[in-house]
């Protein structure tokens, strides 16, 4: 029998606390780069691609009555006055919605005569707003809020129910998790809305969730052989037991985020709902590796003998 088809029947024999070296490695290697990419942004080295509702600045939406093409449209922005931070197509093109950076009314006004004219379409009927930053730090300011006291009733709740060592190892998953997100969005320079950020917040219970279901099984495997402390049998053989039931449930939760982001771009379906689908994606495929790979080698550092 293959060492895939034991893992999908749940029926694998892997050392956890052998590899865990690695895994601690892997981890610190993962570290380093979160670090470094943040440092890069900090000095201004590489810049955070952030949504109008961040920075300010004028959206416009326009019905492409002219049909015109996508390459067409792209040639077209790289001459308007103000810089497009973004523009998107809405129901197959019939629709265009452009973000530009903040500018004066003559700018503004400028680019939006512009618009009219390539598209042939009266100034009243361009939809036509302007945007300031204080929507994002309100979303950012209440998110960090929320974060703060989500991370410490759960630190107060893991810690009540098993130990703080394990609130410890939890909170290590779950910025692992936070930090692969960030840095992916960096790396990629995929633009962060609102809806990112309320995405991110979302995932990370997610992350926590598989988390608390290994702290339970140790704990059950623990109470049924009496041990006051994990030993090494007990920590590969509970690893061994959830490894496959993680990836099930997180192949089931990740295929219908998938299907929005390709379905969703093949229809057009673009906008909030792929802001939102796509850090959902990166979490769920993180907390799923956090889970099993970030936790084995904290829990045999400190918690195994």
């Amino acid at each position: 029998m293959s060492n895939l088809t034991k893992l999908f029947l749940g029926n694998t024999n892997i050392d956890f606390y052998k590899l865990s070296k690695t895994f601690l490695k892997v981890f610190f290697v993962e570290l380093i780069v979160f670090i470094t990419v943040i440092i890069l942004v900090i000095t201004n080295v590489v810049s955070l691609n952030l949504s109008i509702d961040f920075t300010g600045g004028t959206l416009y939406e326009v019905d492409n009555i002219s049909n015109k093409k996508s390459n067409e449209i792209e040639s077209f922005i790289e001459t308007l006055d103000l810089n497009v931070t973004r523009y998107e197509s809405i129901n197959d093109g019939e629709i265009y919605r452009f973000r530009t950076n903040e500018g004066s009314m003559k700018e503004e006004n400028s680019v939006l005569n512009e618009i009219s004219t390539y598209f042939n379409s009266p100034k009243e009927s361009i939809g036509f707003q302007r945007v300031g930053p204080t929507f994002g730090d309100d979303i950012s300011r209440q998110g960090l809020r929320a974060l703060s006291i989500f991370l410490f009733f759960i630190s107060v709740l893991i810690s009540y129910r098993y130990e703080y060592k394990f609130a410890f190892i939890a909170l290590i998953a779950l910025f692992h998790d936070l930090l692969m997100c960030i840095t992916i969005y960096i790396l990629i320079s995929i633009e962060i809305t609102p809806a990112t950020i309320i995405a991110i917040l979302t995932v990370l219970g997610y992350s926590l969730y598989d988390t608390v279901v290994i702290f339970d099984k140790l704990k059950d495997s623990r109470s049924k052989v009496k041990e006051s402390n994990i030993s090494i049998n007990t920590m590969n053989n509970t690893f061994n037991e959830v490894i496959m039931r993680s990836i099930n449930t997180s192949f089931t939760s990740i295929v219908p985020v998938l299907s929005l982001i390709l379905v969703g771009n093949y229809l057009g379906l673009q906008g909030a709902l792929a802001d939102f689908a796509f850090p959902l994606l990166i979490g769920m495929i993180s907390g799923t590796y956090s889970s099993i790979f970030v936790t084995a080698p904290f829990i045999s550092r400190f918690l195994t003998k």
